[in-house]
Formats: C-alpha cells, sequence, structure tokens
C-alpha cells in the first residue's frame, strides 16, 4: 500500500477517512465537514451503513477496510469511531499510512499497546489522539480558566450514570465501565496537571454495573463514580474549593461557579442564586448550541478542531501524551 503524502506538507482542506459508520462516525463526518475538512471515504463492512453515511458526506467514496480506502483516496487523516477491540490496528494502519488519528476513547485495549502507538506517532512526526472532548467543553474551560476563584482544592468529583448497556450480558456491561474511565482521567489531568497520578486511585467498588474509585492529588480529595444503574441518566463533574465550588454538566457542556461566602443570608438565598444560575446557564448553553448547530456531543467539534491545528497548523496537540497514558492506566488499574 503506497503511503499517503505528508499532511504537513499540503494545502487546501484537509482529506479525512472517518472509519466506522455508526453513532460517533455520523458525528465526527459532520463535525469534520463544518470544520471545513473534506470527507473522502467512509469505511466500514456493513456497505448500506457506509453508503448511508456517504449520502449526508457528498463526495466521499465507501471502502470495507481502511488499507482499501488509503489505497484509493489521497488522505490526510483518520478518524477512528469503531469498537474498542479495532482501535489498535486501524491506528496502526493510519500512522503506516503516513496519516494523522484521532481514535475514540480509550485510544488502544491496553497501556502496553497505547505507548506503542503513541511512539510510532512520534517517530513518523504525526498527531494522534483519543476523542477526549469533555475538557472543551465552553462550561470545563470557563471553570478552567476561573480556577483561582476556587481557592484551595478540597474535592473532585466525577459522577456519572449511564443507560449504555441495557440488556447486554455481564461482561459487556462490565467493560462499558471500565471504557468511560478515560473522561475523568481527561479532566482530572487538564484540570490538575502533574498532580493527577493514576496509581493513587484504589478500585473501592466493581461490579457488572457499579465502579467507584477514590484517592487524592495533592491536598484534594479525587473521586470516580460510574453507574449503569442510577437514574435519572447524568454526566458531572463536582469540584469543591475553600473560596468557590464549581459544577460542570458534562452532558450540555455548561457550568455553575458558587461562591463560598458564608452567612445567614447566603444560606437564605442559596436556593433562588442557584436555581437562577442554573437557568441562565442553560439556557445560554441551549442557545449557543443551537446557533452552532451543535445538539449533541458538546466539545467533540472544538476538540476536532484543535486535532486539525495541530496535525495541518502546527498548533499543540489537544490530548497531551501524557493524557493518554493516564488514561490508559486508570483503565488498567480498574481491571477486567
Amino acid at each position: 500500500m503506497p503511503l499517503a503524502r505528508s499532511p504537513s506538507a499540503r494545502s487546501g482542506a484537509p482529506r479525512v477517512v472517518v472509519v466506522g459508520a455508526g453513532v460517533m462516525g455520523r458525528w465526527h463526518v459532520q463535525a469534520a465537514r463544518r470544520l471545513g475538512a473534506q470527507v473522502v471515504a467512509v469505511v466500514d463492512p456493513d456497505e448500506g451503513a457506509a453508503r448511508a453515511l456517504i449520502a449526508r458526506s457528498g463526495g466521499a467514496s465507501a471502502h470495507p477496510s481502511l488499507h482499501d480506502a488509503l489505497s484509493a483516496c489521497a488522505a490526510d487523516a483518520v478518524h477512528v469511531c469503531t469498537p474498542l477491540g479495532t482501535h489498535g490496528e486501524l491506528t496502526r494502519v493510519a500512522l503506516a499510512g503516513g496519516c494523522h488519528v484521532l481514535a475514540e476513547k480509550p485510544l488502544a485495549g491496553s497501556l502496553d499497546e497505547t505507548e506503542a502507538l503513541l511512539g510510532l506517532a512520534r517517530e513518523r512526526g504525526l498527531v494522534l489522539a483519543p476523542t477526549h472532548q469533555f475538557p472543551f467543553q465552553p462550561g470545563f474551560l470557563r471553570v478552567s480558566a476561573g480556577r483561582a476563584q476556587l481557592g484551595e482544592l478540597v474535592r473532585v468529583a466525577y459522577r456519572t450514570s449511564s443507560a449504555g448497556g441495557d440488556g447486554r450480558p455481564a461482561a459487556q456491561r462490565r467493560a462499558i465501565l471500565r471504557e468511560i474511565l478515560p473522561h475523568p482521567a481527561s479532566l482530572f489531568h487538564k484540570f490538575l496537571g502533574e498532580a493527577f497520578d493514576p496509581s493513587r486511585l484504589q478500585v473501592l467498588r466493581s461490579t457488572d454495573d457499579e465502579l467507584e474509585l477514590a484517592g487524592s492529588a495533592g491536598a484534594a480529595s479525587l473521586g470516580v463514580e460510574i453507574s449503569r444503574r442510577g437514574r435519572p441518566t447524568r454526566n458531572e463533574l463536582h469540584i469543591l474549593g475553600t473560596t468557590a465550588s464549581a459544577f460542570v454538566d458534562l452532558f450540555h457542556g455548561y457550568a455553575i461557579i458558587e461562591p463560598g461566602a458564608v452567612s445567614r443570608r447566603s444560606k437564605a438565598l442559596r436556593p433562588f442564586r442557584l436555581g437562577s444560575g442554573l437557568l441562565a446557564n442553560a439556557g445560554g448553553n441551549l442557545a449557543y448550541r443551537a446557533a452552532r448547530r451543535e445538539p449533541a456531543y458538546p466539545g467533540l467539534r472544538e476538540l476536532i478542531r484543535r486535532f486539525y491545528s495541530a496535525a495541518f497548523a502546527g498548533g499543540e496537540p489537544p490530548v497531551s501524551e501524557a493524557e493518554t497514558l493516564a488514561a490508559a492506566r486508570l483503565v488498567e488499574l480498574a481491571g477486567p
């Protein structure tokens, strides 16, 4: 198979291949096109699914394998949007073809494989990143920019209740819990930097439907709670500080920062202040996403924009090697 020409050496719209014509493949195609990229191929062994997605991305061709697509099309980047078990091989093929790669999380099935893929990308001068979109949501970015107003960190906790895996066998449900772990790892790493060490977390509870971890980062305690049984479904980051606290709604992409003033008046007014803040932030976020025509997966388009910037304009990679490895280590910590 001939190698694709180095993306950094070309001009014009990036030429991208999307592997996987499922839900995430559709969102990656939409985001790529809105960012000005040219989707040149969709890869899926299900020809009907690939052609249905092609209908939304004019000019693309359908292929049963990534090898076929890279042989037939001049490509600069590959989006891997397939089940976890296929990530490693597809990423290797794309990197061997001279393409930058953005892969759905987890990047690979093990820490060793993750390290090997990062090494291959580094060797070839290519950008390789997992799809850690939560840190690129407006709410999280606002909280990160205003971190100083929180004071000293007391606790950072990630909590999610997911309906994913309903009706599936126990082993698949357990695997889904582990596949969620890159999200808290990416958020903790972005917010805490080098203070976040996955090895300082311990698994407190692990069943087919529940996963709970706890640990620390400096003076702050860390918590991860992932549940398949809890309802309503939710996806949240809670940050408690000595002078203020923050709540980030990761389903919708907005955040609320609460001041920590202590008085009878502040206690009495808190429900009203919290309610009005929730309404204002949720409403503003809804209007923002409607204007951008981004009804789901907030943060994904911004992540992809930064990935393209790193690949084709020399910008900083949106996800560092350290963050990618932290996610892989946290997944391994949770066990099989």
